[in-house]
């Protein structure tokens, strides 16, 4: 029989620890002050927050939840331990998006407050509840309110917890429940959580820090902690002297001493610049310890009952949350933590290669030809792919003659232009007809210096000898599986055995290989994860994602892109397979509102470019203080902006 809700409830190893249920010792003899109980059902949390240990679509061999295991103990046995606790101070019950957790919170609320000296908490989900259950829950004896926003802005909200992952949780809905908390429960009897570091600015934190402080409420604040397996598992936690600024901030504004307007930010980072409060009152919070402590509910007292010892951080001179006072060491470490060294910033390169114009409001390249794509073999394409049907070529410029594609060459060097791309169809092989070609493009290296690069399907010996002594920069092959080889290549009696054969035979030539793995010519993308095997512990110069455009009058104008919830898992998989290598979302992706989540999960899992990035992505990657680079190259040759240290 399973042990669920609400007879078996989750709580942290530390809660554990408070009721004698577990063994140990916190570091520096820190209390837990709160048992912190977390409702459990075999099916789980139905959201699928990025960041979050109980997300549905993560991949862990071990459940954490905010960095620590949490147990399943029966309730009579907590109920036991809260009766004789001579620590705890409250209970707070946490909701899950489950059809199950209305009913059970509320029973378990009306047992602790009848059988449990501790007041009740609860943290509520609003997504699932209503006016009238919050009614429900105080009229069971309940006398605090949380509700865990988490990100301090819509986009990041929407990107995090809602849309963007297909998740349930809608901001407008957050924000009437909070409310509807706040006339039910009264004033500065419900807390909001807000995390710190999943995307978004010290601005962006202290004007959603005083939303709250005006609507009557408290802030509840928290760092980002990374759980593996999840969206955000390969995310860094907010650099601490940001945190610790963030901490100043939100003290100053729920303590009444400073407000949003009168904060200084600087214009491009919006990195608080000045808290609006003299020296002396700055130097006197920060000596005070308080705002490094934890932020939770109050008891009558004013003192915070749920301290969570090193819930988001662990136990150390780093340690985020403090719960307890601060020494006079401890504050001296965190001037030190508000000051510290510079650090290499995160960064970004942004390819807008001639093959199409490209212009934002940050940059274009409507006025150079710096880098072109050329198709030898004119509209010709002996494949006629389900994808394409020779549509692409139409628009490319053509050199079908060696003698054409060097006075092409020769005028591109003369306006100073950097390179280009060697394309064209393919034969029955798969193969382009590269070989009248090789000598002209040697010259073109040697004589005219410009970067090529060619791109085929397959490869067989006689192609890589052709292109061995011509000192190309890059040669592109498409990663597929058997399936797209055969029913959308057309290639019928080909394999993923050769394109294997492929990338061994460029490798025996020494050629730079760069392949491109062109997602979403299968319905689900679920066997996607085979094509990073093939790539395993080979010489790769970059590695290149693109995804199906799909064409107007071709015979997969209709197909639906690959679903967001793989594409995430694919580049996190990704990134994880391929930590040195270059990894790039090339230019071919769908357009409108679906590559606007493409380009943001490849920030997200830390691709080191983006090609033809929409307006969106730029702001975003601006706001998050990226050092950013637009190139005029195809991304497959680009090298990471690595001499980017601030």
């Amino acid at each position: 029989m399973e042990r669920e809700s609400p007879e078996y409830v989750k709580i942290s190893l530390a809660a554990a620890m408070t009721l004698g249920l577990a063994r140990g010792r916190f570091w520096r003899d820190a209390k837990m002050t709160c048992v912190n109980l977390l409702l459990h059902y075999s099916d789980g949390c139905k959201a699928n927050c990025a960041y979050c240990g109980l997300s549905r679509s993560r991949i862990a061999d071990e459940r954490t939840f905010i960095r620590v295991p949490w147990p399943v103990h029966a309730m009579d046995d907590i109920i036991a331990g809260l009766q004789t606790s001579s620590v705890a101070r409250r209970t707070c019950i946490s909701m899950v998006v489950h059809f199950r957790a209305i009913e059970d919170t509320l029973f378990l609320a009306e047992r602790l407050v009848n059988e449990t000296p501790q007041p009740v908490s609860v943290l509520l989900s609003p997504t699932i509840t209503d006016e009238k259950y919050l009614k429900e829950l105080q009229k069971a004896g309940v006398d605090k309110i949380g509700i865990a926003i988490d990100a301090a802005s819509p986009e990041i909200f929407d990107e995090r917890r809602g849309a963007g992952v297909t998740g349930p949780h809608k901001w407008d809905v957050y924000w009437q429940r909070f409310e509807e908390a706040i006339e039910i429960f009264g004033k500065m009897n419900v807390g909001m959580h807000i995390i710190c570091g999943l995307g978004e600015t010290e601005q962006d934190l202290v004007r959603i820090f005083q939303r709250v402080k005006d609507m009557g409420a408290c802030n509840h604040l928290f760092s980002f902690y990374p759980e593996q397996g999840t969206g955000m598992g390969k995310v860094e936690p907010p650099p601490l002297d940001f945190y610790r600024r963030v901490q100043i901030a939100c003290h100053l504004i729920d303590d009444g001493y400073s407000y949003y307007q009168n904060f200084d930010f600087d214009p491009e980072t919006e990195q608080i610049i000045d808290f609006g409060v003299s020296k002396n009152v700055l130097d006197w919070v920060i000596d005070s310890g308080k705002p490094f402590m934890t932020r939770g509910c109050r008891n009558c007292g004013g003192k915070v009952d749920c301290n969570r010892p090193y819930g988001n951080s662990r136990p150390g001179p780093e340690v985020r949350n403090y719960p307890f006072e601060p020494t006079k060491e401890d504050i001296a470490l965190i001037r030190q933590q508000l000051n510290p060294k510079p650090r290499r910033k995160r960064s970004i390169v942004f390819s807008v290669p001639n093959t199409k114009q490209f212009h934002s409001d940050s940059y274009s390249n409507r006025n150079g030809s710096s880098f072109i794509g050329v198709s030898v073999t004119g509209t010709r394409c002996h494949l006629l792919c389900s994808h394409c049907e020779a549509k692409l070529l139409a628009q490319m410029p053509k050199a079908t003659t060696p003698e054409a594609l060097w006075e092409m060459a020769q005028n591109l060097a003369a306006r100073g232009g950097k390179g280009m791309l060697i394309s064209g169809g393919c034969n029955a092989d798969g193969i382009l007809p590269i070989e009248e070609f090789s000598d002209i493009l040697a010259r073109i290296k040697r004589e005219l210096g410009l970067l090529l690069t060619v791109h085929t399907k397959l490869a067989n010996p006689a192609f890589a000898s052709a292109l061995a002594p011509t000192g190309v920069d890059a040669v592109m092959v498409d990663i597929v599986n058997t399936d797209v080889l055969q029913k959308i290549y057309h290639l019928k009696n080909k394999t993923i055995e050769d394109i294997k054969s492929s990338l061994l035979l460029l490798e025996e030539h020494s050629l730079p290989i760069s392949p491109h793995i062109l997602l979403g010519l299968n319905e689900d993308g679920k066997d996607s994860a085979e094509l990073l095997d093939i790539l395993k512990g080979r010489r790769l110069k970059s590695l290149v994602i693109v995804f199906l455009m799909p064409l107007p009058h071709t015979a997969m104008a209709g197909a639906s892109p690959m679903p967001l919830t793989e594409v995430n898992r694919f580049f996190d998989a990704a990134r994880s397979a391929f930590p040195e290598i270059p990894l790039y979302l090339g230019c071919a992706k769908p357009a409108g509102d679906y590559q606007k989540k493409l380009e943001m999960l490849a920030l997200k899992h830390g691709f080191d470019g983006i090609a033809f990035p929409g307006d969106e992505i730029v702001k975003m990657a601006q706001k998050r203080r990226y050092a950013i680079r637009f190139d005029e190259t195809c991304c497959a040759l680009i090298t990471p902006w690595a001499d980017d240290k601030s």
